[in-house]
């Protein structure tokens, strides 16, 4: 109600593909709300222009601000379509195209398949603190992912778009319709699997972001935007160190030798993911450190294209 406390808790976020870019597509709880973990509004982002003044007196001087930009970042659990024969595009690969990837394509019987776009969407979005909205027109995105021991693996995206004129509305977002989301399953032995090279090393943890270089351009004439000028895919990989006569990543450094790296989350039809990156290598410093008393490597790695816009694939089965 009017003039009440804005309770944190109370969210909803709501996500829409743009048919213009930077016009308002006006999501709604029905059909366009997601689920999402950890939510943070970026509320704005600005310039501030200040009147250099010379005065006869001391103080300060007054300011205007321009270069309205604003966003979000959250997280989303992986899990599949939730249908056995596996067609269903899960919500999740919908959230992810303003990131630079597709739609989503049925492909067979069984899957789902997503790859990166060299073109990215835009998409308008609202979010809800309470009865607060927070809208971002024209936005496009950054996302990663983390795969990690005992722990739910997710997706991870950076918002960033214009401030519309009104910077903050009041209004009651509804009741949304929340579809499409089905219970993740912890990362495990018996719950994944995980593939460098042709050898299944013991993982840790593998992060994966697109670092995406997200770039705000304000000119006379046309209507600011936000643009991906890049998408350079790359992360670290946290193995137990195998024995050499096993596995020698090491011997991959030198000569930036490439290797394929896959990982498969779950093991019911509906809900397995699966990631590929076909061409990775690596591009830093490996560490080795102590972990319960076991030598453990952390390997920064880059995903190269193939043939172009294929990098990495996303695969719900």
């Amino acid at each position: 109600m009017a003039g009440s406390i804005k309770n944190w808790t109370r969210k909803v976020i709501l996500q829409k593909v743009e048919v213009t870019e930077g016009t308002d597509s006006a999501p709604v709880v029905a059909t366009d709300a997601l689920q999402v973990l950890n939510y943070q509004p970026q509320f704005m982002d600005s310039e501030g222009k200040v009147r250099n003044i010379e005065k006869a007196y001391l103080g300060a001087n007054p300011t205007l601000l321009s270069g309205f930009r604003r966003g979000a970042s959250f997280e989303m659990e992986m899990h599949g379509g939730g249908i056995a024969a596996g067609t269903t595009v899960p919500p999740w690969m919908k959230a992810l195209r303003p990131a630079g990837m597709d739609a989503g394509v049925v492909t067979g019987a069984n899957s789902v398949v997503q790859k990166p776009l060299s073109d990215p969407i835009s998409v308008t979005h609202w979010g809800y603190l309470d009865d607060l909205l927070l809208k971002t027109i024209g936005a496009r995105a950054s996302f990663g992912f983390t795969i990690e021991d005992d722990d739910f693996p997710r997706f991870n995206m950076t918002l960033l778009g214009r401030a519309p004129a009104t910077l903050a509305e009041q209004a009651a977002p509804g009741n949304p319709t929340i579809s499409g989301y089905i219970d993740p399953v912890l990362a495990s032995s018996e719950n994944t699997s995980f593939v460098l090279d042709g050898y299944a090393a013991p993982l840790r943890r593998w992060v994966m972001s697109n670092g995406a270089d997200l770039q705000f351009r304000s000119l006379i004439g046309p209507a600011d935007r936000v643009i991906m000028r890049e998408r350079p895919f790359s992360g670290t990989i946290v193995i137990r160190v195998p024995d050499l006569t096993a596995k020698d990543y090491f011997s991959k450094i030198r000569p930036g030798t490439t290797m394929a790296a896959q990982a498969i989350h779950g093991n019911v039809a509906g809900n397995i993911v699966q990631i590929d990156t076909p061409k990775l290598q690596i591009t830093g410093n490996v560490t080795i450190e102590e972990e319960a008393g076991e030598a453990m490597a952390t390997i920064p790695v880059t995903a190269l294209p193939v043939t172009g816009n294929d990098e990495i694939v996303l695969t719900s089965k």
